[in-house]
Order: structure tokens, then sequence, then C-alpha cells
């Protein structure tokens, strides 16, 4: 059956597809208004072998979809185009591995934007370069910009490692303005996890096997610089940015000092045309941060995550990681918790009961949030929650997933649904510092009650998704399967690529 899932749009994007890019939209909301089925089949299984950090996203008429992956083979395809209803591959191109690091934007033209490590890019439909924009810090240097979202105005909006933020025009690459958040703000880096050690000498033999089937032969090194990458603690920045129904670009990373973080608010002044950026308010937090910026719909509220850093591996049970809302037009109007106006107070929030969280919480427009919790010592108590709900005035639920699952991947949230990837775990006798690896994992994606987190269908997954599961607008959803648990399991190899689930009726 088909459940029609075509939400309007407006701006750059195509109206009709509800999944934008990396967390369904350029909020990073992870809120799409569309009733998803209350259950599905697997429909196909494509891009075997090739691991999905980053969702997939559509053209305009919802008939291609468009993914980047890792691929061991260094010359291999990261850039695929697929047919959405049989899961072919029409085209596919070869870029650096860290083209995976984002997802692939669409605009209502049907033209392609992603990134690359030094480069912003544009493809047209059939994969042929539109254009190649070099991205530098300001020192000249080679930097990263980390996946983009198109503005109201419709540019391209990125931020670099190094935490300098891009807007380019979408008709050539032009760079229309640019600011250098640690320059601007006197930020510096907040404090990395310190992993100066031969992680080759002291990882299992199983888990090195895995790296090797997801990326091929990988040094210590680049082994090092992936795991505080996907902790946050690899750069300045090391997550998308967020963008407002104003045109104001949220942007997480470091702050003050080496211990505290920030959440920093840039504003877009000018015309449409020649647009500056301009620094806004900002709040700070404790140390790092995995997650992006979310802004609900409307603009009210803005959510994040906080509290990484190096005790996340080396002394868990110091973390100190809470979830965070600012109200953003009282902080516009420095009526919030903090006088001073160049601060933005919390207006609320709650902790985490285990580690800090690796992807971003969704926040819905009347400013629930919801949450998953997580743990790398994978040791957790079956009744332990996993996902939580509050607002303004408290906690609304808590759940414990059913059948000893943990939660595993970014929330997707439909009008009746919170959907996902879980997985159930069976530990092994290995471990490194507070992290317990997995023998072998069992995985399913998921959908949960919208109003109280209760299960309501689960269907067998060939590996763990970290990737938030999308939805078409034909109501079919999406698992891209990356493998990080069974990368870090150590009886089990990766088994990746990307899965779709067709709606079926339910009595």
């Amino acid at each position: 059956i088909e459940v029609p899932c075509t939400p309007e749009q407006g701006g750059a994007y195509a109206d009709g597809i509800p999944y934008q890019g990396i967390h369904a939209d350029a909020g990073n909301s992870d809120v799409i208004a569309c009733e998803s089925a209350d259950a599905y089949v697997e429909s196909w299984f494509s891009l075997k072998g090739l691991g999905l950090t980053q969702p997939n996203t559509f053209s305009p008429d919802g008939e291609v979809l468009y993914v980047t992956t890792a691929n061991p083979d260094p010359e291999g395809c990261r850039v695929h185009a697929l047919r959405s209803d049989t899961g072919d591959v029409l085209w596919c191109k070869s870029y650096s591995p860290t083209v995976a690091l984002g997802s692939i934007e669409v605009d209502a033209s049907g033209d392609l934007y992603f990134t690359t490590e030094g480069s912003i890019h544009s493809l047209t439909a059939s994969g042929e370069e539109r254009w190649t924009v070099p991205v530098v810090d300001s020192a000249g240097i080679i930097d990263q910009p980390w996946g983009v979202h198109f503005t109201p105005d419709g540019h391209v909006a990125t931020v670099t490692s190094s935490g300098t933020v891009y807007l380019v025009a979408r008709t050539d690459g032009a760079i229309l303005s640019s600011l250098s958040v640690p320059e601007v703000y006197g930020f510096v880096e907040a404090e990395g996890f310190n992993l100066d050690i031969d992680l080759s000498a002291i990882l299992p033999d199983g888990v090195l096997d895995s790296i090797e089937v997801l990326w091929g032969p990988q040094d210590s090194e680049s082994t090092a610089a992936g795991i505080s990458t996907l902790l946050g603690g690899g750069a300045f920045c090391d997550n998308t940015v967020g963008i407002g129904p104003n045109g104001s670009i949220y942007v997480i990373g470091g702050g003050p000092d080496v211990n505290t973080g920030a959440l920093v608010q840039i504003n877009t002044e000018g015309t449409a045309e020649a647009p500056e950026l301009h620094p806004g308010w900002y709040t700070p937090i404790r140390g790092g941060s995995a997650t992006s910026p979310s802004i609900s719909k409307g603009g009210q509220f803005v959510v994040i995550s906080d509290g990484t850093g190096a005790d996340t591996f080396f002394n868990p049970e110091s973390v100190d990681a809470w979830v965070k809302v600012m109200d953003i037009p009282a902080c516009d109007a420095n009526t919030d918790a903090d006088p001073d106006p160049s601060i933005c107070g919390v207006d609320y929030q709650q902790p985490l009961e285990r580690d800090p969280m690796i992807g971003a919480p969704a926040i819905d427009e009347e400013g629930v949030v919801v949450f998953w919790e997580q743990s790398l010592s994978f040791s957790e108590d079956a009744a332990d929650r996993d996902l939580v709900a509050f607002d303004a005035g408290g906690v609304l639920w808590e759940a414990a997933l059913p059948h000893d699952m943990e939660w595993a991947s970014v929330i997707t949230v439909t009008n009746n649904h919170l959907i996902g990837t879980a997985s159930t775990i069976t530990e092994s006798d290995d471990s490194l510092l507070s992290l317990n690896f997995p023998s072998i994992t069992e995985d399913y994606l998921v959908l949960l009650d919208r109003q109280n987190g209760e299960l309501v269908w689960r269907g067998e997954l060939p590996d763990d998704g970290a990737a938030t599961v999308t939805i078409g607008p034909d109501g079919a959803l999406y698992a891209g399967v990356y493998g990080l648990l069974s990368m870090l399991a150590v009886d089990e190899l990766p088994d990746a690529g990307l899965v779709r689930f067709s709606p079926i009726a339910t009595e």
C-alpha cells in the first residue's frame, strides 16, 4: 500500500518530499508532518557492503534517492543515485572518504549539493559536475565542511572543522559571506579525547577486521581520529549547522575555554543577493557535543546535548551531560534567564543518565523533545529507560524497549510514530577502558507510539544503523545500515547497505 507523505516545504526545497537532508530539514528538527504506517515489509537491500553514517535524500519527484557511503576500495564509489522503487543503482561517483560525513541535499530544480574535505560540490541530477568550491580555514589550510543545508534565501550553508561558517550561492558556488567563530567570538577548541595510543595494538582482532571491511586498511591514527569524531571530540566543530526560519544559523563547537563549549547563533543580514553573516548570542555548554543544533519548526526553540569529552571514555561515571532547550525569541530580546545580552540562558533541560548523546535530539513545534539514552558499556539493565520525552513542564514519559533492545539511531518523528533502529547486544569478554565490546548483535527497524514510547512494530535489519531512518513521499522507510555496533562486535563482521521497507495493510 501507499501512505502518502507529501508535506509542503518551500524555499529551495522541493514540495512533497518529506525528508530534505540530515535530520529531516534545515533546522535539524527530525520531525516530519506525516502519518506513518503501522507495519512494513522489506522490499529491497541495496549497496551491500557499503556503510552509511548519514541518511539518504530524494529527487523532487521522489523516484530517485541519493546517498553517501563509506567504501573499502580507495577508488570505489561513495556518492550514489538509486531508483527508489527497486534500489537499482543509476549512477555512482568516487569521492574522498570524507564525503560520507554528510548527506546530499537536493533543491527543487533537482541539483545536488554535498561536501568533502576541502570542498563543497554541486552535481546535476544525472551526476554531472556543476561546480566545486575549495574551502580553507583562516590560515589558508584545507578545511573540512560538515554537510550542507539551504537557507530561507536559497543559499548553501555549512560550517567547517575550524569553525568557519560559509554562505555559498547555489547557482555557481560563489562564496557570499563567511565568519570564523573562533576569531569573532574568541573561542577555543574543546578538550579532545587524547587517543594518542596505538589502537591497532589494543583493539580485538575482530574489531580490526570489521574496520577493514567497512573502510579498508586503516592506520591507528585514522582509527583514533574516527572514534574522536564520532564522540564529538575531533575538531573545533564536527556537526552540521541548524538554520532557523529567519535565516539565523546555529553552530555547536568550541567555547570560552577547553572545558566549555558553546552553541553559537549567527545572524544573516543584508539582502538575499548580498547576505552578510554577523555574530549573535551564544550559550555555554559543558565540554563538547556530538549533536547538531535542532531548531523547532517555527523557530521558537533550539535544543542541544552536551557533556562529551575525555571522561566519556576514561571516567564515564563522572560524565555530566544534559539535553538543553533555549527559547530563541526570548534570547533575541534578552528576556531569557541570563541578563547578559550576549549569552542565551537555558530555558529548560533534562540530565542524561548514561553517556552523552551521539546524535541530535528531536524537537517539535511545541517544544517537546525526544531523546534516547545509550552507553558504550553495553551493560544496561533491561528496565533502564531508552527513550525520554520532555517539555518545559518536565518529563512527559520514559520508555524501556522490550526484548532487551537498545536504541541505536537518530530518531525520526512522524505525526504518530517514533522511528529508528534498535539492537539486542550479546556482550563479549573483551573490553577497552569503559567500552565493553559486543560479541554479536541482533538488529531491527522499530516503530514506537509517539505519545508513550510503546513498541508498535519491529522488522529485522541485516545490521545496526546509526543514521536517521528516512521516509519517502509514498510512505516507504529507508534504513541506512552502517554496522557500527557490528564493527565493535568481536564475533561478527558488518553487513552494511541501504534497506527499503514498504508499508503494508494491517487489520
